[in-house]
């Protein structure tokens, strides 16, 4: 078992408690297949699970946001709740996968 104060200390782990908090307040749960890490280009405290269709970050200045990657075209697109987010990936669903950026035009 990896030694969770190996990756997070100092602030990335009162970053962490945030998103762990956000996880929880949207109804979702952290098991062994989830991954959390701090992001080295951005510096944003993450978790990722298998079972969720984007993760939750906290940016350094401590904002809290559920971010979606679209497997189709790679374009980022991040929400306030994991409801948003559910909904953006649900509608990306029903379009082939395909988010709002690389559809094609209806």
């Amino acid at each position: 078992m990896d030694n969770i104060f190996e990756t997070f200390s100092g602030a990335d782990l009162d970053r962490l408690t945030d998103c762990i908090y956000a996880v929880r307040k949207a109804g979702l749960s952290i098991d062994k297949y989830a991954q959390a890490g701090v992001n080295q280009s951005s510096g944003n405290v993450y978790i990722w699970s298998e079972d969720w269709p984007g993760c939750v970050y906290c940016s350094i200045g401590f904002d809290v946001n559920w971010s979606y990657s679209c497997p189709e075209c790679g374009e980022e697109f991040d929400f306030d709740t994991y409801q948003e987010l559910e909904a953006f990936a649900n509608d990306c669903n029903e379009h082939d996968g395909k988010c709002t950026s690389c559809r094609d035009e209806e």
